[in-house]
Formats: C-alpha cells, sequence, structure tokens
C-alpha cells in the first residue's frame, strides 16, 4: 500500500447539504478510527459532516467504529446505519452487528472478501468495475499490457491474467518513487496499454510518471477506473465511471453524491421509513454485490472530460469520437512496442553506378532484428524495425544526401546504421549536423583512421577496427619475431598507421631496425615511379631484417613486391606482413611480373577479422540464406554486429530504466557494451571509436611458382586478449618449406656498425676465451679442494629418527629440483625438443644469459647489477667472517647487514652461482673479429663494443676481480648456512658441496667453450659429467637422509635421460614428436621406479604436524611449485 500523508482535518471541513425528506428516518454514521489499511480514504470519510441541515425530518447520529455498540443502545430507534469503512474486518463486523439489532446496514463499497447477507453498496463494487473494464478491453481486443493495482485491488490480478495470460501486473507497494518503478519495470516490459486501479494520490503520482517517460505518446493507452481518474488530465485517458457520477471531480464528491442520492431515495420512497419496509425497497431496486449497474466512458479531451461511451448489460457502446495520448485517434493495437532503427542500406552512388556492396552487407543487419523479434534473449518485450534509407554508398553528394535523410528525417529512428563507405559515413554524420540531428551513428568501415577519434566524432562507433596493424604487431610477436622492417605510405592512413604501428611495436617489444628516415614513400606510386624510391627498399634490405611489415594500398603493394625482386631478394629473404584490405591480388594470371610477385610473396602473411563465427554466426548465415537465398558479402557480419550492438544497448538501458530516446545516453551505452556477435566479441575501445576485437584470423599464401598460383589458406587465429595468443588450424608453411621460423636477421642476430661480410671468426679469442674460463676453473678446483681439505671435513650425522618438517627442510628439498632444472640449461640445447621446458629451466634457474635478450644495452645493465651484487656478497661475507654483526650491534648497518646476510648468503651464494659466473665469463666472449688484431674483434652480446680497449677492458677487468672473490666465498659460504640453521634436520655433506661446486664450475666453462664450437661434442661430455655425478652422489652420498640421496641422484638421471635424447636429435635429426614421446615415457619410467624403490628402501623419517603454507614464507626466492619437493618429505 503506497501511503500518503495528509493533514487532519476536523469533521465540519465539509458541509454537506441534505435532500429535504419525506418521512423521518433515524441514520447512525460509523467512521473508521483511522486504523483501517487505506489511510488517504479512512481520513476523507471521517471528514463528513452533518452541518447545515436542509431537513429535520432525519435524525443524524454519528460515532467511531469503537464506539458503535454505544451508539446503538443509545439510539434505539435508529433505522439505517451508514458504514464509512474502508477495512474489510470492520465491515464485516458491522455487517454482523446490524443483522443481529435489525438495522439496515449500508455500506460506501461492499467487497468481495467476505460474504455479506442483507447489506446494500451505495456504490460499484471492486466486482463491477473490473467487469465494465474488462468488457471495454474486449471492445478495443486489447490482450496486452501493464495493470498499476494497489493492496485493495489484488484480486483484479487473477481476472487480468485469466483475461489474458499476457498482462504483466504491477502492484504498488509502497510509495518509495514512482518513477523508478516506471523507468525500471514498465519501461523493460515494452507495454504501449495501461490500466490504473489506484488510490486517487497514488494514480496522479503515476500519471506523472508516465508523462516524464515519454510513455504517453501516440500508439499507447491509458484507461482509469473512477477511483484513479479522479482529477485525471491526461490527454487521452479513458475514465471508467459509474453512470451519473461522470462529473465528480474527487472521491468527496463521489462519496457524497452517492449517499445524498441513497437517502434520498430511500426516504422520498417509503411511507413509514421501517426496516422491512426499507429492506423490500433495495432488495427490490437497489445494487447488492451479485447485480451490477451501469458505467460511462469518459475521455479526457483538451483538458475536458466528456463522456463518449457507455457500459451496460448490453455491452459496450461508442457513440462519440475518442482521443487517445499523442492526439491520436486510431485505436492502439495490443502489441510489442516497436523501436525504430535506420540503416543506409540502398545502392544509389549520386553521379556514378549503383553499388550492390551496401545492400548485401546490410543483409546481416536484418537477419539480426529478425533473430532478435523471434527469440527472448534481449529486448524480449518489444519489437525491432529498420527504415532504410538509400542516400549513398560510396560517394557523398550533400545537396542529395540532405534532401534523402529530410525527407524521411522522423523515421530515422533511435540509432542509424551508416554506410560501410567511409567517406559516405563521415558526410552523413556532417548532414545529420546540419540538420540538427543529435544520433547515435553505428559503422562497418576501417577505412579512414580519423574515425577512430571519438572527441571528433563523439556520436559514432563501429564494429570493426581501424587498420592501424596493433593486431598484426601482435601476431607478428606471437610468432616469435623479434626484429622487422617497416614502410608506409605517406598519406593520412598511412602515417596513422604507421605511428600507431611503432608505438605498439616498442610496447610489445619488436625491434624496427631499417633506418627510420627511410621508410616513408609517396602513396599511390605505379609501376615506374616507384622505382625512384628504391633508396627505402634498399634501407630494408641493408637492415638485415627477414620480416617487412607493408602499410601500402593496393596496387602499389604489388608494386612493392617487384622492386624487392628486382634489388636482388629472392624466395625466403623476406617474409610479408600485412593487413591492407586486399593485398593477396598481386597473383594475376595475364601480369607480365607475376612471377616476380610470386618469388618474393611465398609466405606472405595477411591479417583478417573473422566472419560467422559460432553459433551466433552460423545462425546469421543461415537466415540470410532463407530471407534471400543469396551469400552476404564481407560487410554482413559487421552489419550484424552494428544491429546487436545497438540491441544490446538498448536492451541494457531498459533493464535499468534509464531513457533510451536520449542520444547522449544511448551513445554512451553503446561504448560499454561487451557480447558475443557474428564475428566474436564486440566491445568499443576505451577512449575510442573503433572496436576491440580479442580474435583475429590470418592467412598464408603458399605459392607453386611451377604453376603460377598462390593458394590462399587460413592458417589459425589470433586472441590478444586469452592467455593462449594463437591457434593454428593447420601448419604455418614458411619458404624453406618447414614450420620453423626463420632467424629475424638474414645473416646475424642483430644489426651491427659494420657489413656483414666482413666477420669472421678470431681465432686468437677463441684460444684466450678457452684459456681464461678453464683457468677460471682451476683455479676453482684448487680452492675447493683447499677448503675441503682445511675447513669442512667433518662428517654429518645420518637422520635415523622421525622429525617434524622444518620451513629449511622443505628449502633443501625444494633445491634439489631447482638444481635439476639448472643442470639441464647447462646441458645440450634441447629447445628443439621442448621448447616450453627449455625456457622454463633458464627461468628457473636463472640463467640470464639464456632466457634474456641482450640488446639495446640491456647487457651492461645485467652486467653491472651481477658486478654490483658480487660487491654486496663480499661485504656481506665479511661481515659474517669477522663476526661485525655480533661486535657491533648497537650500530644500525652492521646489525641489518647481519639480518640480510641470513636471507642472502644461500641466494646469492647457491642459486646464482651460475649466472653470476657466466655473466662475468660473458666479458671474454670475443672469437669474432673484423680484422686481425684484438682490437678488432667485438663482443658476442653487444657488437658495438670492441674488445680489449676503453670500457670492455675496465669490465673484463673487473670480471676477473669479481671472480677471484666470488667462487672461493661461494664455495666456502654453502655450508654455513645449514650449520646456522637450528630447525634444520637435512643437511648437505660438505664433501657433496664441494664436489657440485667443481661440477658446476666444470659445466659452466665447457657452457662457454666446447659448446660454442659443437653443441653435439659438449653434450656428450656433458653426459659423462653428470654422469660421474650420478655415481658419486649414489657411493658417497650428498645427504644425511637417504630419501633426498635418492631424489638427487634420479633427479640427475632425468637430466641425463634429456640431454641424451637431445644429442640424438641433433645428430641424427628426425620427428620430435616421437623423441617426445620417448623423453615422456622414460620419465615416467624413472618416475615410477623411484616410486617404487623409495616404497621399499628409504623410509620417511620426516612428517608434517599440521597443514602450513611453507610457501608463502620464502616464495621470494623460490617462485615454483613446492609440490615436487613436498613427496620427497613424507608420502
Amino acid at each position: 500500500m503506497i501511503e500518503i500523508n495528509f493533514y487532519h482535518q476536523s469533521k465540519s471541513l465539509f458541509f454537506w447539504s441534505l435532500f429535504i425528506l419525506s418521512s423521518s428516518l433515524e441514520v447512525i454514521i460509523v467512521y473508521p478510527d483511522n486504523r483501517g489499511d487505506t489511510p488517504e480514504k479512512n481520513n476523507s470519510l471521517s471528514e463528513f459532516s452533518l452541518s447545515n441541515k436542509a431537513s429535520t425530518d432525519v435524525d443524524w447520529h454519528t460515532c467511531y467504529y469503537s464506539e458503535v455498540k454505544d451508539c446503538l443502545e443509545e439510539f434505539p430507534n435508529a433505522v439505517i446505519l451508514l458504514d464509512l469503512s474502508t477495512d474489510y474486518g470492520n465491515q464485516y463486523a458491522i455487517s454482523q452487528l446490524c443483522l443481529d439489532n435489525r438495522l439496515i446496514h449500508l455500506s460506501y463499497q461492499l467487497f468481495s472478501k467476505y460474504s455479506i447477507q442483507q447489506s446494500y453498496s451505495i456504490s460499484s463494487s471492486l466486482n463491477e468495475q473490473q467487469g465494465a473494464l474488462f468488457s471495454l478491453l474486449g471492445y478495443f481486443n486489447w490482450t496486452q499490457g501493464v495493470a498499476f493495482i494497489n493492496q485493495k485491488y489484488l484480486e483484479a490480478k487473477k481476472h487480468f491474467l485469466s483475461f489474458s495470460a499476457e498482462f504483466k501486473i504491477l502492484s504498488v507497494e509502497t510509495m518509495t518513487s514512482f518513477d523508478d518503478l516506471v523507468n525500471r519495470e514498465v519501461s523493460r516490459l515494452g507495454a504501449t496499454l495501461y490500466y490504473v486501479l489506484l488510490e486517487p494520490s497514488e494514480s496522479l503520482f503515476l500519471q506523472k510518471s508516465l508523462q516524464s517517460a515519454k510513455l504517453l505518446i501516440a500508439g499507447n493507452g491509458i484507461i482509469l477506473n473512477q477511483e484513479s481518474g479522479y482529477g485525471c488530465e491526461l490527454e487521452g485517458a479513458l475514465i471508467i465511471t459509474e453512470m451519473g457520477y461522470e462529473n465528480d471531480l474527487s472521491f468527496e464528491e463521489y462519496v457524497q453524491h452517492s449517499i445524498i442520492n441513497t437517502i434520498g431515495f430511500i426516504s422520498n420512497t417509503t411511507s413509514r421509513g421501517t426496516y422491512d419496509e426499507i429492506r423490500i425497497l433495495l432488495d427490490s431496486s437497489m445494487s447488492t454485490p451479485n447485480n451490477k449497474r451501469n458505467f460511462s466512458i469518459v475521455n479526457i479531451q483538451k483538458g475536458k472530460r466528456k463522456i463518449v461511451g457507455s457500459i451496460t448489460h448490453d455491452g459496450v457502446i461508442i457513440f462519440n469520437n475518442i482521443t487517445f495520448p499523442g492526439n491520436a485517434y486510431s485505436t492502439p493495437k495490443s502489441a510489442k512496442k516497436v523501436l525504430h532503427l535506420s540503416i543506409n542500406a540502398g545502392t544509389t552512388n549520386p553521379g556514378a553506378q549503383p553499388s550492390m556492396t551496401q545492400k548485401l552487407g546490410s543483409m546481416g543487419a536484418y537477419a539480426c532484428l529478425k533473430r532478435i523479434n523471434e527469440g527472448n534473449d534481449i529486448l524480449p518485450n518489444f519489437h525491432t524495425e529498420l527504415f532504410n534509407f538509400d542516400c549513398g554508398v560510396t560517394i557523398f553528394n550533400a545537396a542529395f544526401a540532405k534532401s534523402c535523410f529530410s525527407h524521411d528525417i522522423d523515421k530515422l529512428g533511435l540509432a542509424h546504421l551508416n554506410s560501410y563507405g567511409s567517406g559516405m559515413a563521415i558526410g552523413t554524420m556532417k548532414t545529420f549536423a546540419q540538420l540538427n540531428i543529435s544520433l547515435p551513428c553505428i559503422g562497418s568501415t576501417n577505412g579512414d583512421i580519423s574515425l577512430k577519434s571519438s572527441q571528433n566524432y563523439p556520436m559514432y562507433v563501429r564494429t570493426i577496427s581501424s587498420v592501424t596493424y596493433i593486431e598484426n604487431i601482435v601476431l607478428v610477436k606471437a610468432l616469435g619475431w623479434k626484429k622487422a622492417a617497416i614502410l608506409y605510405e605517406n598519406s593520412s592512413w598511412g602515417i596513422a598507421s604507421y605511428s600507431i604501428t611503432q608505438n605498439t611495436a616498442k610496447s610489445v617489444g619488436l625491434e624496427i631496425i631499417n633506418s627510420e628516415k627511410l621508410r616513408a614513400i609517396p602513396p599511390s606510386l605505379d609501376r615506374n615511379s616507384i622505382k625512384n624510391h628504391t633508396d627505402a627498399f634498399q634501407g630494408v634490405i641493408d637492415s638485415q631484417a627477414r620480416l617487412f611489415i607493408m602499410v601500402f594500398q593496393c596496387p602499389m603493394c604489388n608494386y612493392a613486391l617487384e622492386t624487392f625482386y628486382d634489388l636482388g631478394m629472392r624466395k625466403g629473404d623476406i617474409i610479408i606482413f600485412t593487413v591492407t584490405p586486399d593485398p593477396l591480388t598481386y597473383i594475376s594470371i595475364n601480369d607480365t611480373s607475376l612471377q616476380k610477385r610470386l618469388e618474393i610473396g611465398h609466405s606472405m602473411i595477411r591479417l583478417i577479422t573473422p566472419s560467422w563465427l559460432g553459433d551466433i554466426g552460423q545462425d546469421a548465415l543461415k537466415r540470410i540464406w532463407a530471407m534471400y537465398n543469396i551469400a552476404p558479402n564481407t560487410f554482413g557480419c559487421n552489419y550484424y554486429d552494428g544491429a546487436y550492438l545497438v540491441a544490446n544497448a538498448l536492451d541494457f538501458m531498459i533493464n535499468r530504466g534509464q531513457d533510451y530516446t536520449n542520444p547522449y545516453k544511448l551513445m554512451q551505452a553503446l561504448r560499454v557494451q561487451r557480447f558475443a556477435s557474428c564475428t566474436g566479441y564486440v566491445q568499443i575501445e576505451q577512449n575510442s571509436n573503433d572496436r576491440i576485437f580479442d580474435l583475429y584470423q590470418f592467412e598464408v599464401a603458399n605459392v607453386n611458382q611451377a604453376q603460377g598460383t598462390a593458394n590462399i589458406s587460413l592458417v589459425g587465429t589470433l586472441k590478444p586478449f586469452s592467455t593462449q595468443l594463437l591457434y593454428f588450424e593447420k601448419p604455418l608453411i614458411y619458404p624453406d618449406g618447414t614450420t620453423i621460423k626463420p632467424p629475424d636477421l638474414r645473416v646475424t642476430d642483430g644489426k651491427c656498425p659494420f657489413p656483414e661480410n666482413k666477420i669472421q671468426t678470431f681465432a686468437k679469442g677463441r684460444i684466450l676465451l678457452f684459456g681464461i674460463c678453464f683457468t677460471m676453473a682451476l683455479i676453482a678446483g684448487i680452492i675447493t679442494f683447499l677448503i675441503r681439505k682445511k675447513w669442512w671435513n667433518e662428517r654429518i650425522n645420518d637422520l635415523v629418527e622421525r622429525q617434524e618438517v622444518s620451513l629449511q627442510d622443505f628449502i633443501v628439498a625444494a633445491t634439489i629440483v631447482i638444481e635439476a632444472f639448472q643442470f639441464a640449461s647447462m646441458g645440450p640445447d634441447f629447445q628443439a625438443l621442448i621448447s616450453l621446458l627449455s625456457q622454463l629451466s633458464q627461468a628457473i634457474s636463472f640463467d640470464l644469459n639464456d632466457f634474456i635478450e641482450f640488446k639495446n644495452g640491456f647487457f651492461w645493465i645485467i652486467a653491472d647489477i651481477v658486478l654490483g651484487s658480487i660487491g654486496l656478497w663480499v661485504i656481506l661475507c665479511t661481515v659474517v667472517l669477522l663476526r661485525l654483526h655480533e661486535i657491533y650491534d648497537n650500530i644500525w648497518i652492521f646489525r641489518n647487514l647481519g639480518i640480510l646476510s641470513e636471507y642472502l648468503i644461500p641466494i646469492l651464494g647457491n642459486l646464482c652461482f651460475i649466472p653470476f659466473i657466466s655473466i662475468c665469463l660473458e666479458m671474454f666472449q670475443c672469437d669474432q673479429s673484423i680484422g686481425d688484431d684484438f682490437t678488432d674483434s667485438f663482443l658476442a652480446k653487444d657488437c658495438y663494443y670492441f674488445c680489449w680497449k676503453d670500457e670492455h677492458l675496465i669490465y673484463a677487468l673487473l670480471s676477473i676481480v669479481a671472480l677471484l672473490l666470488y667462487q672461493p666465498l661461494a664455495v666456502f659460504f654453502r655450508p654455513v648456512w645449514q650449520e646456522l640453521q637450528l630447525n634444520l634436520h637435512v643437511k648437505a655433506l660438505p664433501i657433496y658441496l664441494m664436489v657440485k661446486s667443481i661440477v658446476q664450475m666444470m659445466l659452466i666453462t665447457l657452457n662457454k667453450t666446447l659448446k660454442r664450437a659443437s653443441d653435439i661434442s659438449h653434450g656428450i661430455v656433458f653426459i659423462v659429467i653428470m654422469t660421474a655425478y650420478v655415481w658419486y652422489i649414489l657411493k658417497y652420498n650428498a645427504f644425511n637422509y637417504g630419501r633426498f640421496n635418492f631424489w638427487q641422484a634420479l633427479s640427475l638421471i632425468v637430466v641425463i635421460w634429456l640431454a641424451l635424447l637431445s644429442v640424438i636429435l641433433l645428430s641424427a635429426g628426425g620427428n620430435s614428436i616421437v623423441y617426445i614421446t620417448i623423453l615422456i615415457v622414460g620419465w615416467a619410467m624413472i618416475g615410477l621406479v623411484g616410486i617404487l624403490i623409495q616404497k621399499k628402501k628409504y623410509p620417511s623419517l620426516l612428517y608434517k604436524k599440521k597443514p602450513r603454507n611453507e610457501s608463502a614464507l620464502f616464495s621470494f626466492a623460490f617462485n615454483f611449485s613446492l609440490k615436487s619437493s613436498i613427496y620427497l618429505i613424507d608420502d
């Protein structure tokens, strides 16, 4: 019940004049106690006053409901009790009281909730009013709409639904906001017909909300019952009133009028005014709940109430013209509300030949709306329609367009699906501005980069992205390319595309390496004029880049291929990427330059937007075939997406109670949608008019030069926002006929400041490299032996009793896993075998040398970090050796260095052993040169730095010092950490740590020397060393815990098996899939055998008392899965 607060008014507010009665009657009027369910009516009825009575022939007595029994005793001669109660229970109680005391019970309105006998209503009953309403609905054939009812009219709900299941019932229970009710519910339901059964004040609030929401327009209708119609001024509204009471303007007038008529009728008709006489009269002439009264149909016309018809026992009779909302004279139809959209789907090109392109594409929009209208996914309560404007396809004529749109300007609807031609799209929006039309426009063209700007075109979005090469760069990077060259045409389209391409390349780490001064060439060059710009193409060739990103439009793209051929490029020298709208027209059997294009265009890759994806796309394709019996063009899906975008935005606004007729709010809604459609997920890019594509397809041209043809085939898809970027439907075949990506550069990995043909192997530099590496290894071996002999020669007791596992035990277990990856990274190259595992091993082992590509001076940043870390390491070791953190505990720096040493010593001295030594040894990899002197050699990691002079000489000396300090300290401090851990139960044997240090140093040395000469030889030596290392662990033990010894050896056997297969693959070749299968089977067998042996020979001596989140405590140092090490502790 909606609650309305009124100021209390005394009973003397109204002064009713009563008829001069012909006989004396005693009438008791019972007022409600203002405690009923309808406070508004209680207040109104309690204002009835007997002042200024025109006759003394009627004795009027008054009391409240709570005083009625006392009143009957006080006035025993009363014959009539006039009940003004609006409470169901009170009314029934009074009727029983009247029946017991032989009183005539007159009620303002009888309710059907109770079976009340010998009671008479002075007004029409709810059933009578509802009967009249449904008679009128049947006359108009209105079977849909929204009925607003309150608590009093709840019984009407079942009558509405029995009349038609399509009625929507809104129960008004609280007056928090009629605006919310209308905006959120009524708008969502899409109703055009409204029926109001409310209290007068409730009805007035509702009427204002309907007007504010612009729902009382042409084509809509509204009917109010008598009570709801008081004070109604809605133009075109229909009000059903009890006949004879048409001019009552308020509920009070109606009640007064009813009482006067009823009492006057009784007084003028009866002679004695007795109970029996009045009963006989009322039984024969007045209404009971089972009888019906006649009603009038009142229409609000020009602000006045006009009777236009009647509802009697004979049915509905209309005898005057009816005006409906919006000054409409035709009767509204009982149908879904229509949402009007417009589309430019014609064929006219003013001044030129007609074009069917747009018409064929627009089939997608019509198929989309047909699907929406037939389904219930979105806009279930609405019907969408398109109006076609044939105002131009690709050619914009300002005068023609203005005349075309002006002719049917009122049919543009809520949004306009613009022409696919960019010139026509821009012209259309300019025309709308001239006509003062603010209307969202949805496009399907990507030909003009300027349309991307939401500032320049705030009322425009498009369901396709600009030709900006962003996703092309993503594809290039995803396919593994790291360097590329680019040329672009010096047009507005080309400049904008190049700018975004360049920025995107930087953000994803793709290096553009051809000279920036030679990247732009004039647009629209032909075969002859393009020869004047061969310096730009020669710049691409000189950059050594194999990948060429072409930002040309055709046919200039054709001549670019011929130019590369004329400059000496051949098949596989360059690979072309493009998203040019139609780049593959370079294949023309009649073209004299066909062979040149076929040669250079081999494996040319093109990125395209997909069409007809998923269930929605296939459904759209089937609908178009069914509707037109013809296949749509490539724009069909874009038009489908455009119509679906508008529908989703409207559905979004309607469900949130927003004003979807406001073009600016609709534009905002268009920009926040995301949904699956014909070409994948549709979403508009933030601060842009372009769509974000989360799915692209890429094609490749596989050329058959012998036949002079190119087979253009779909290779796969690109999903920029997915965890897996690329999905291949078939292998991508490169010019060499394999699926292996060629190197980024044609000769060397990186552009150097000297010609490629000058690079030669520098034998002296290689000898020096080998000498330095082996010398460092020898020194490390000698130092390790001396440390072992002097300090770490004690035996550690074996673990024999079960102990509760500690965090330190977990760290030792995790070290076994990390070392397995470290050793694998120092073995033969197995990237061809398992690329992912190779990268993982490099990352987990912190082997920065292989895992990170050193370019643009990044190597020197890493070198500085390594040398700085070694300096910090030396300081920490000094603090611990001299116990400075204990002696000077009161000094902040020493105290904190002591704390820091506890955490960094195992990391810098153990985990970083391999990367630190590797980076330092990289300083001596100067075995390539452009001359015969040592100073003519250049650093392998950065060919801009020549060796043995200037900065390199300084870094080389610092590296030697760092190695001489770091190696002995790292070997010495490896056992120190475990001795300082009181909760550590599993400890490595000191002699094992010494042996491990020697083995690691040997492997690092071989990795820097022998591997550069022969990968196979290196692999064989690696297997021999690792086999000896495993034998040592099995014979002499690595830890004081048998289970850890066993799994340390087993993890290294896994590495040996990987190395063995890698060597075989490198030497014999073959299908890598077969090797991977053998590898996995071998690993599985090793693991299975290990588990079986462990169960028999190595009992678990560590247990977990309760679950603990140990990984969170040391994830900063061991960022990998802990589960693999937990099995070593407790099974």
